[in-house]
């Protein structure tokens, strides 16, 4: 049997710039998969309580399960889910060149900005409307704005 590299092999000996901006950003969706996992199974009942730091202005209860955070009848965990994959997906599927890459890449920018915008609203909503303060939703929000940098580094890299 012939010793062939598999495409898995090939992307992981990559060292080149672009590569590492989108395994930055895979990272970060994995980040973000794992601490909107744990808001997800609270927001459906799974989890009865999210341990919060000390303090009164902490209320991860509060947030995740107030009227903001349901879209379409939905908890918002769920979307933010389904985002973070699709970020994963698609930071992956564009790492080798193909016909689609360049939609992958828009795609992938939608879901990075939309992701960014969503955070800067919930922390706006946060701080002012509710006045509690869920760790796990600045978390996943710095996870969003983290996104950015690779991103336009991925996207001006092509220009």
């Amino acid at each position: 049997m012939e010793n062939q590299s598999s495409v898995i092999d090939v992307m992981r000996a990559d060292k080149g710039p672009e590569i590492q901006n989108r395994r930055k950003i895979a990272a970060l969706a994995i980040v973000g998969l794992v601490d909107f996992s744990l808001i997800s199974l609270f927001q459906l009942g799974y989890i009865k309580q999210l341990p919060d730091l000390p303090g009164k202005i902490f209320d991860s209860k509060k947030v995740n399960s107030s009227q903001d955070a349901v879209m379409l009848g939905v908890p918002d965990g769920v979307f933010s889910l389904c985002a973070y994959a699709g970020t994963l997906f698609l930071a992956t599927a564009a790492s080798r060149p193909s016909k689609y890459s360049r939609l992958f890449d828009i795609l992938l920018g939608g879901i990075i900005i939309s992701q960014a915008a969503g955070g800067a609203y919930y922390l706006y909503n946060m701080a002012i409307v509710q006045k509690k303060v869920c760790v796990y939703c600045v978390a996943g929000a710095l996870v969003n704005f983290a996104a950015l940098k690779p991103y336009v580094s991925v996207i001006t890299a092509k220009e």
